[in-house]
């Protein structure tokens, strides 16, 4: 990592592998770091990088490393697994991972929730809806009015009566 960072690596090797320890570090609550070069590169639009292939690089804050060191020994020294399975429980285990996340969420809107308008929105509505009435008035004389006032004017005063209407008769 960088030489003034907080992590330190512990693993080097195979995506499927990093993410099988990652796993691991978490459900002894040790935070970890993926860094996967082939992964940035890709994305960054470089192109696949022959030299580093498909390495991934695992990191854990140093005053975790000792734990974690300990635990990436006794991951892979006991675990006879082969890729495909490593691959499944990491698939396995992300997946659950996910759907509590989505549930512990918050919706940023909520549906059943009033839309809150402050003081100075209805007065600006109530405002421009006078203002645009104010406009049309000589129509109720008999005057003449350019075309493009009266459907300026229209469409204001129509947009800000919905807009009232909508704010006072809905309900908590």
């Amino acid at each position: 990592m960088i030489k003034d960072s907080s992590y330190e690596r512990v693993y080097t090797g195979s995506e499927i592998n990093v993410n099988f320890l990652k796993n691991k570090l978490d459900e002894a609550g040790i935070s970890s770091v993926i860094r996967n070069d082939q992964d940035s590169a890709l994305r960054a639009g470089f192109g696949p990088l022959s030299d580093y292939g498909s390495q991934a690089l695992l990191s854990v804050k140093k005053e975790d490393l000792v734990r974690a060191k300990y635990i990436t020994e006794k991951t892979f020294s006991e675990s006879n697994l082969t890729d495909t399975e490593l691959e499944q429980q990491a698939k396995d285990s992300r997946l659950e991972d996910h759907t509590t996340e989505l549930k512990a969420a918050r919706p940023l809107i909520s549906k059943e929730e009033k839309p809150k308008r402050s003081f100075f929105n209805i007065a600006l509505n109530v405002g421009l809806l006078m203002y645009s009435l104010w406009r049309l008035y000589p129509l109720l004389e008999g005057q003449q009015l350019p075309t493009y006032r009266i459907l300026l004017s229209s469409f204001i005063a129509l947009f800000c009566t919905v807009t009232l209407v909508r704010h006072f008769t809905k309900t908590r």
